[in-house]
Parts: structure tokens; sequence; C-alpha cells
């Protein structure tokens, strides 16, 4: 697929649910329903589908370094974002607009983009990738942006036992053992998870269409964490493993996490883990939306980058 092809496909998606949205093909609740439809169903099945590949004892061995990647890079933009990133007019702003800058829509945007550019083997080392990235993601939200309230570990550990994760050892378990399905069965699991893609955009154009772009201007952070988000921190990730010498097959398969919009969950952790911090809600909505329409440009051109390294 062409860059411009990929970045004709995204807009087309992103417009489809903004308009089923406008028009009231998507009623209030919907959006929610098919979030929890594709987290359940296509999502997992992508996953599963993306560990039907021919074994290699190479790709089993490069799980760990792949994890190392993982938590090292992550670790190295949680530093550079606490040392870099100005402090803004309240706490709540200045911690949303870190977690914005740590954390991508990696689950309905990265997933399907990186498996329609480099087939099922990056899909492999993505979901393997973003493993760690899950963990920090649902146990460490409420501690990134919440008021000091009370951690709750059965909730959070809920959270990340959740269908995307259990399908990940799943296939894996199926990858090692090279345990063969039904080939109905697997024809199924390949068909629902090519629905994961086209769901996961339609989503993110149903979250463009229910912005109120009114009021943005009030929030300059916005533009800031937009700008760094979909090019600062991918461009300072790539410095890295390209100094580390990472292979670049492996690095167009991960990079993309770092490439990927603001994770569409920020409004929603924080209504449910800082519940006072309004302003900060409005801005990480902001953040969302315009990093979300943004990426139909940016992500042909991290493509491009990629081809180019």
């Amino acid at each position: 697929m062409t860059v411009l092809e990929l970045a004709l496909k995204l807009m087309l998606f992103i417009v489809v649910g903004y308009v089923a949205r406008k028009i009231k093909v998507m009623q209030d609740g919907f959006d929610k329903m098919l979030t929890k439809f594709v987290m359940a169903i296509p999502l997992p099945c992508m996953i599963i589908n993306s560990f039907n590949i021919e074994f290699d004892p190479e790709k089993l061995l490069s799980t760990p370094i792949i994890l190392l990647m993982s938590v090292g890079s992550l670790a190295f933009v949680f530093i550079a974002v606490r040392l870099l990133t100005p402090r803004l007019k309240s706490n709540d702003m200045t911690r949303t607009a870190r977690f914005a800058l740590m954390f991508t829509n990696f689950t309905f945007m990265g997933l399907p983009i990186v498996s329609e550019l480099y087939g099922p083997e990056a899909v492999f080392n993505y979901v393997i990738f973003t493993l760690p990235v899950r963990i920090v993601f649902y146990g460490g939200a409420p501690l990134l942006l919440g008021n000091g309230q009370k951690l709750n570990v059965k909730e959070t550990l809920k959270k990340f036992i959740c269908e995307p994760v259990v399908a990940v050892f799943i296939g894996f378990v199926l990858y090692a053992t090279q345990l063969q399905l039904p080939a109905v069965v697997t024809g199924v699991i390949q068909g629902l998870g090519n629905m994961a893609s086209p769901l996961g955009l339609i989503l993110c154009g149903s979250i463009i269409a229910d912005a109120n772009w009114k009021g943005i201007t009030k929030y300059p952070c916005v533009f800031f964490v937009v700008l760094a988000r979909l090019f600062v921190v991918p461009a300072a990730v790539l410095a890295l493993f390209l100094l580390l010498k990472i292979d670049k097959q492996t690095i167009q398969s991960v990079i993309f996490y770092y490439a990927m919009p603001v994770a569409s969950f920020l409004p929603s952790f924080l209504l449910r883990y800082n519940s006072e911090a309004v302003e900060a809600r409005v801005a990480g909505g902001y953040m969302v939306v315009l990093s979300t329409l943004a990426c139909i440009a940016t992500i042909p051109l991290w493509t491009l980058i990629l081809q180019w390294i």
C-alpha cells in the first residue's frame, strides 16, 4: 500500500465515522457499545491472527529484546517529559499534558495501521511491545492523573486482564506450539480481525464529530502537546533506537506506538480519577481530537521517514 493510499484510506474511514455520528446513525451511547465490541471481538481476533506466521526461533528469542525496548523507551519518554514539559497554569493541566505525551491511541489506531503497513509479522512485534505499555497505561493512570486517591488494585488488574491481553497469550501459545486450528476457525478469526481497522478508525471519526471547536484557543497547551506528541516524541525515540542500532524492521513495527495520536481514554481517565479537574478534562479532549485529525497527515510522513532510515 502506498503512502497516498494509506492517507486516503485513513481519511475516508474517519469521515465515515464523522458523518455517521453527525446524521445520528451513531446515536448517543452507540460509540461506547461499538468500542466494547471492537475490544472484545475484532481486536483480539486481529492479535491472534498476527501470530499465524511461520515459526522462527529467532523471532521467539527476540521477544525479550522487544519487551526491553518497550520498557526502556517508556522510561526514557517519562523522564524526558518530566524534565522538559513546562509547568502549566495548574498541576492538573501539567499532569494531563504529560500523560498525553506518554500514551497514545495504540489500540484503535496503532495496531490496525501497523497491520495495514507491514503485515502480521510486524503486528507480532507491536503487540509484544505494547504489553508493558498496557500495564503502565491502566495501572499508572490513577497515579499520573489522580488527585491522591487510593489505587483500586482489584479494578486495575481487571482492566489489565482484558480481551486484547488474553489474545496475546492465546496467540503466543499457538505460535510457540504451532498448533493448527481448523481452517474454518482460522478463516473466521481472520475475517473478524479484518474488521478491527475500519471500526477503530470509524470510532475516531465519531470522536471528532462530537468535538466543540469553539473553545480550543483558550488552551494553547493543546497545540504544544499535539506538536510534541506527533513529531518530537517519536523523533526522539527513533533517534534512541537508531543509536542503539536496533534493526530497521523491528523499529518500523514498534515506532508507530509513539507516532499515534493522544490516547482516546484520556478524558475518561480524568473523569474517573480526578473529576474536579474540569478544565484539564476539556483540554485533554481537545488533545485527543486535534491529534487524531492531524495524524491523517503525519502517519504517511512517518511512513516515508521509516523507509528512508
